[in-house]
Parts: structure tokens; C-alpha cells; sequence
């Protein structure tokens, strides 16, 4: 296992575990590499004896199908989509730290229709068949917007150091995005933004779908970064493709993983709905962030992005107030100095915001989340909760047993509130 050559420089923040680990994903990859071989090797040995079955070659080509899907699939064929040199991996991430996040919702309202077809057999008998359709009647994605966001990465340092130490070609970089809200105020807008969206489509039909995205455009999570001029020919996608075709991309991932070292950097970022996050003001909220001189210089706009179509409103007292139930959501600040020690200044990882699920349920819509169904009377097809659905004891009961009809949404009861 590598470990990082001296401490980390000042100013560049921890990005945690320096070590690659997929291990199952190449165990799975392994073990179907082999079973293809067997396969091959075992219709090899048929076809000589003249003992040929259609089942071995139904499973060499399972086999074989599954192992391609795989290796196209594998992290070595996203790192060699994405090939930069040393020098074009600086140019990426100041574009990276330029460009603003974007935070989105998606929901699908949709339910189910039984529909029947007929077939009719050689003797001419006729058929009745019935199956299970899923019809989507609604579709909506939402960008929350915001008023600025700051960029709050830190040193992006490429560690050529532990490369040149190792007598490695290449780094394998893995990049993450990590977008956090900025004071509580923010987060208290979004939470009230995404239990609006809920509402408004929740009750559209019989099942909902939601999930939120937290994504910066056009950053590559994959990269591969030439270190030398002398760089080996055979890293290429062609050299990829030959050896997965001839069942020997196992062998080649190795040889990657020998001319290489791993690094991961977290590109991060602040936003807020309220506050321009670029004036000296802001430090009465939140303490003010200063920015690092980057090993590659970037200018002051890189970091700094003011959307000036967002009606800014300042809060009010009460919403402040009503805010600080999130706090715990905003994330610390600390800056490595060099070594292990440790200064007020950037963002690191808050373990109570990280462990927090985006996608989860606002705490109103707790009893009716998710794919809960709806009973054909509680259907709002304008939006918005059906009659007395706050009332205490408010709940859907699904009825697992219930057939489904022609174009008929799965039937509930209802439970009334307890007295």
C-alpha cells in the first residue's frame, strides 16, 4: 500500500485515504475473465470430440457478455477516456473552480395499468395475456437557485512528489464534487424549497419518484495525468480494447496500475441563497474565508460567482431565528498548515452534513414519502395534498393483496386519525 512522501504542503486541505480500493469490482471482474476462459477452453474441447451441446455455448457467451459489459464498465476504461498532462490538469480544475454548482430536483409521477393483447397459436386458438405497464404523467425538474457561491477547494496540489519517489509515469485522479450551503439560512431556504416541490407534486399520481443532484457541469470524476514525455505507448483506449476483446484486460489493468499512483482532490464549494459570499460583511455569519495562492495561479473570478438574475432579499429576524435549527448542517473550517496541524481558514468534511441524505423525506411528507401509493379519491392531479392530510394519524395503508384493473390505480384504505 502506498502512503503519501512527506506531509501534506500548507494550505492544501485533507482529502482523506490516498489509496485506490475496488476490490470487489476487480474480484468480479476475475472471476468472469477466468470463467470465460473455461467456457472457451471447454467448447474448444467439444467441438474437437464432436460432442457439441448448445448449453456450453450459451454460457461461454454469457460469460463472455458479462465480462465485457464489465471491463467497459471498469475504472480503467474511465481513466484512459479522460487522458490530460500535468500542465492541461492545472487548466481543468481552474475551469472546475470557476464554474458555479447546480442543485436539482427531478420527481416522476406515474401508476400502473393493466393492459391485455391477444396471440393466437397454430391451431388457431386465441390467447388472452395480460401485463403490467407503467404510465408516467408527469415529469418536473427544479434548479434551486441561489444568490453566490465560493469556491473553498484550497491548494489543489498534484502530488508529483510520491510519482517521481515511486518511479511512476502517471496519477490516476479521482475528482469529487462537494457542495455545501454556506450559513443556515441557506440550507433552511433549500429544505423549505424541496418540501414546496413535494407538495406541489406528491399527490399528482398514484406513485412519486424524487431525487436530488448535487453536480459542477463538466467536471470528469476519472482523469489520467501524464507526468513524462516518455510516457508508455500502450496507454491508449486501443491497446484497452485489444486486450478486453482477447479476454486479457485483467492483465492489462495491472500493468496501468504499475505505472501509476492514485490521488483524490474534493472540488468544493459554497453557496448562498441570502448573503454575497464575496464581501467583507459576510464574516458577521460565517467566518470569512481566505484564499489560498494556488500552485498554478488562478485569478480572483475562478473562485467567485454572483447570479445577478436572483432577486436577493435579505432575511428577516425570524427567519434567522427559525434558521438556526440547522446549524449543525454548516460545515467547519480548517486548513492544514503542513503537517498535522491545523488552522482557521477552509471547509473540511462536518461528518453530521455528510452523513445527511439529500433524497430523504421532508419531515411533513414523513407518512406518505417515497412510492407509497394513493387511492383513486386522494389524487390532486393540480398538485398539493389531498383534504386532511396534516391532521394527526394521517396515513395510507397500502393493500398488498389488492388487484390491479384496466387503467385503475391500486385501491387503499384509509386510516382515520386516532382519538
Amino acid at each position: 500500500m502506498d502512503s503519501p512522501v512527506g506531509p501534506n504542503p500548507p494550505g492544501m486541505l485533507d482529502q482523506g485515504s490516498q489509496t485506490e480500493n475496488h476490490c470487489c469490482f476487480n474480484t468480479a471482474t476475475w472471476i468472469f475473465q477466468i470463467l470465460t476462459w473455461g467456457s472457451i477452453v471447454a467448447s474448444v474441447i467439444l467441438v474437437v470430440k464432436e460432442n457439441m451441446t448448445p448449453g456450453i455455448f450459451a454460457s461461454a457467451g454469457v460469460c463472455y457478455l458479462i465480462y465485457i459489459i464489465l471491463e467497459f464498465c471498469s475504472y480503467t476504461s474511465k481513466y484512459l477516456c479522460n487522458k490530460s498532462s500535468d500542465q492541461g490538469i492545472y487548466h481543468k480544475m481552474g475551469n472546475f473552480f470557476r464554474t458555479p454548482p447546480q442543485i436539482s430536483f427531478h420527481c416522476e409521477c406515474y401508476h400502473y395499468e393493466t393492459r391485455t393483447y391477444y396471440t393466437t397459436d397454430k391451431n388457431g386458438h386465441r390467447h388472452a395475456h395480460k401485463t403490467r405497464v407503467k404510465v408516467t404523467t408527469y415529469t418536473e425538474t427544479y434548479v434551486f437557485p441561489y444568490y453566490s457561491e465560493r469556491d473553498v477547494s484550497g491548494l489543489f496540489y498534484l502530488n508529483c512528489d510520491k510519482a517521481y519517489a515511486y518511479k511512476k509515469q502517471y496519477i490516476k485522479l479521482k475528482l469529487k464534487e462537494e457542495i455545501n450551503f454556506a450559513d443556515a439560512i441557506s440550507y433552511s431556504d433549500y429544505e423549505r424549497s424541496k418540501s414546496n416541490f413535494w407538495r406541489r407534486n406528491r399527490f399528482r399520481d398514484v406513485h412519486f419518484s424524487f431525487n436530488e443532484t448535487r453536480t459542477i457541469p463538466g467536471l470528469v470524476h476519472h482523469n489520467l495525468v501524464k507526468l513524462t514525455e516518455e510516457g508508455s505507448c500502450m496507454v491508449n483506449y486501443f491497446w484497452f480494447f485489444l486486450f478486453t476483446m482477447l479476454t486479457f484486460a485483467e492483465f492489462y489493468r495491472l500493468y496501468i496500475d504499475s505505472i501509476c499512483v492514485f490521488q483524490k482532490f474534493k472540488v468544493r464549494k459554497l453557496v448562498s441563497t441570502r448573503y454575497d459570499l464575496n464581501q467583507p460583511v459576510y464574516q458577521v455569519f460565517v467566518p470569512q474565508i481566505d484564499l489560498i495562492s494556488q500552485q498554478y495561479q488562478y485569478e480572483q473570478q475562478y473562485y467567485n460567482y454572483i447570479n445577478q438574475s436572483y432577486d436577493l432579499q435579505l432575511p428577516t429576524q425570524e427567519e434567522l431565528e427559525a434558521a438556526k435549527q440547522y446549524q449543525n448542517k454548516i460545515p467547519d473550517y480548517q486548513v492544514s498548515s503542513g503537517g498535522n496541524q491545523i488552522q482557521a481558514g477552509v471547509i473540511v468534511d462536518n461528518p453530521g452534513y455528510s452523513s445527511y441524505n439529500p433524497n430523504e423525506v421532508p419531515a411533513e411528507f414523513a407518512a406518505v414519502g417515497g412510492d407509497v401509493a394513493l387511492s383513486s379519491e386522494q389524487l390532486n392531479s393540480n398538485g398539493g395534498p389531498p383534504p386532511n392530510y396534516n391532521q394527526p394519524g394521517f396515513q395510507y395503508d397500502v393493500n398488498q393483496n389488492q388487484q390491479y384493473s384496466d387503467n385503475t390505480p391500486k385501491e387503499l384504505s384509509y386510516m382515520p386519525p386516532s382519538s
